[in-house]
């Protein structure tokens, strides 16, 4: 989930906004949210959106994939409210609702939600086990899970690379391979886990961003944050661009479902 607002580290939503688009806090747009949800249909499905950020995926979710109700968490209040009034201002009040939660366990029931979604937020979650371990207890029997989180290549060759990427970024950032993510879920008890490499498809992207902030982009930036700010930005996406070559920074996408017999968490089927 995204960090405390108190937490001076973190960029301020419109910074990221301004580079990834309305409502969205990471690369992609709605374009990318189908792609994590795949050939899911989430018509008359309640949601579960963890760390919601601004809202924009959620505003996706029921506009192009039918998704009758979603409830976005984040622990930064600050998110919260402009993820509220982003929905209100689409209508989408009666059909979205956001909630401002602490660190730790979800403080819903069991069996509530027939979907779990998520797009990279569980980077900042250093217990993975027990973020999945929680999202198996709120899914209903056969609900299925969307992920897309920032990753790590699985080469400990890129081990620096990491760290400078991290170090640049300055976030309680925790990074792990792809393959390690797959493993966590089906220990948790998930089954027909899907997981797909999306670090090709990012570098391109951010290679594109770099250009911008270099450009028209910065220039909009500089307006609106001031040239240092600009120059900041320009500097940590060449840092991320290196990470994305170098195999140290890997996005990916995990699918999976709740088996409808029961299981026990520890097993898959």
């Amino acid at each position: 989930m995204n960090p405390p607002a108190a937490d001076p580290g973190y960029p301020e939503p419109g910074k990221l906004e301004l580079i990834w688009g309305d409502g969205f806090m990471s690369p992609g747009g709605p374009a990318e949210v189908a792609r994590i949800i795949g050939a899911a249909n989430l018509a008359d499905c309640s949601v579960l959106d963890i760390g919601c950020g601004l809202g924009g995926a959620d505003v996706a979710l029921v506009h192009n994939h039918a998704a009758l109700h979603v409830v976005g968490v984040d622990v930064q209040a600050e998110l919260i409210a402009l993820a509220q009034r982003h929905a209100a201002a689409l209508g989408l009040q009666n059909r979205t609702r956001y909630q401002c939660i602490a660190p730790g366990p979800l403080p819903f029931a069991d069996a509530s939600f027939d979907a779990i979604f998520s797009k990279d937020a569980i980077i900042h979650i250093a217990d993975k086990a027990a973020l999945y371990a929680e999202a198996f207890r709120v899914l209903r029997p056969g609900g299925r899970l969307f992920v897309s989180d920032w990753l790590r290549g699985s080469s400990h060759d890129t081990d620096a690379l990491v760290a400078e990427f991290v170090a640049a970024a300055g976030h309680d950032f925790h990074l792990i391979p792809l393959a390690d993510l797959g493993r966590i879920a089906a220990r948790t008890g998930f089954a027909d886990i899907d997981l797909q490499d999306r670090g090709a498809w990012y570098l391109g992207e951010a290679r594109l961003e770099l250009d911008r902030l270099r450009g028209e982009l910065g220039q909009r930036f500089s307006a609106r944050f001031g040239q240092k700010a600009a120059d900041d930005e320009v500097e940590f996406w060449g840092v991320l661009v290196r990470a994305l070559e170098g195999g140290a920074l890997s996005p990916g996408h995990l699918r999976a479902r709740k088996p409808t017999g029961k299981i026990s968490p520890g097993m898959s089927n």
